[in-house]
């Protein structure tokens, strides 16, 4: 069962903060970017299984295995507010890939979307291609990152975001 960022963040509500560490946030910032392991590796100078361990355990403090969901979370609580927005021209996407896009945030794969919009897992495939190519991003997570980025999702309103979180990473 896959737990979505809003579950997630109010199933913590009223409870202790439990907050990355500064080398899970500079991984996830990667993430955010589009980057691979390997790629995130290189810019950390740390070794690629190391890369992943920091993903392995910030999604399991977050409930999430899905990478585009930690991005979402990230951004929910503040943590990838400081990173910079990538350069993108202004794109407006369909009612529907707006929805898609929603779900992936929620970590959704695309059987689950399918199930929950009412169409094939193809007809998903072709919108998250369509979303991957109009927003020129890498993977479902560096689109979430984007999206987030560009106005496309925004914050939820709700508690202040975390401020201990990083400053401007990767």
């Amino acid at each position: 069962m896959t737990i979505t960022g809003p579950e997630t963040i109010k199933r913590t509500a009223g409870q202790p903060v439990v907050l990355p560490t500064w080398r899970q946030l500079q991984v996830l910032s990667g993430v955010a970017r589009g980057y691979k392991n390997v790629e995130i590796a290189g810019h950390l100078r740390v070794a690629r299984p190391t890369v992943q361990r920091h993903v392995d355990r910030l999604g399991k403090s977050l409930g999430t295995g899905e990478r585009a969901q930690m991005v979402a979370i990230g951004y929910e609580r503040g943590w990838l507010a400081r990173l910079s927005p990538e350069p993108r021209e202004w794109v407006v996407l369909t009612g529907r890939c707006q929805d898609v896009l929603r779900l992936i945030a929620e970590g959704r794969s695309n059987e689950q979307i399918a199930d929950e919009l009412y169409v094939s897992v193809n007809t998903v495939k072709s919108h998250v291609r369509r979303i991957l190519n109009v927003l020129q991003a890498r993977h479902r997570a560096h689109a979430v990152a984007l999206a987030y980025q560009h106005g496309h999702l925004r914050r939820r309103p709700g508690p202040p975001p975390d401020r201990q979180g990083p400053g401007r990473a990767a």
